[in-house]
């Protein structure tokens, strides 16, 4: 397959996933409540590893070296002209934050993890990398998957954290997906 068509066919696939995750949070967005709802609690999705497991580890991607949780989930961070960029409300049902497990006081890496750290944020302790708070992919679609590199929604550009070099969220050189709408999906 020739270079060119081999970059269409990558756009085409995270069109398709993007509009996948649209049309996931459309509909969870137009779903019903129930009158006899006793509380409104948002429920916040977290990472269950043991204790003892190191929460963030390094793997090889067609991205290269990119950090991942102790599953292989692909984790990114969200910035805006350089700097972390806050996901809030719908935007934690598209990019679900890393937490630390229930019973764990610190984020802890493999062997050449460095920088990581945590920040009190969605009912917990969610994990950071060199002070950027670090999320998920609803589109990722199995551990090493990268879907959601360069995407543009929620007020920033969504980037693999890459791992060496000190580590840090290396913007992607890939050219940013975008969303129609200025909120997001």
């Amino acid at each position: 397959m020739r270079s060119g068509a081999r970059s269409r066919g990558r756009k085409v696939t995270r069109m398709a996933v993007v509009l996948g995750v649209v049309a996931v949070v459309g509909l969870a967005a137009c779903g019903g409540s129930s009158s006899s709802s006793k509380s409104s609690k948002k429920s916040t999705p977290t990472t269950k590893a043991p204790a003892s497991a190191a929460i963030v580890k390094t793997a090889n991607s067609a991205k290269g070296t990119i950090l991942v949780d102790n599953q292989g989930k692909t984790v990114y961070t969200l910035t805006n002209a350089g700097q972390p960029a806050p996901c809030t409300d719908a935007c934690l049902t598209v990019w679900p934050p890393l937490m630390l497990p229930a019973g764990t006081t610190k984020a802890t890496g493999a062997s050449g993890v460095t920088g990581l750290g945590t920040v009190a944020a969605n009912g917990g302790q969610q994990v950071t990398h060199n002070g950027a708070p670090l999320y998920y992919f609803m589109g990722d679609q199995g551990a090493g998957t990268t879907n959601g590199d360069g995407i543009n929604s929620f007020g920033g550009v969504w980037n693999v954290v890459q791992a060496g070099g000190g580590g840090g969220s290396t913007p992607s050189t890939s050219t940013p997906a975008t969303t129609s709408g200025g909120g997001g999906y």
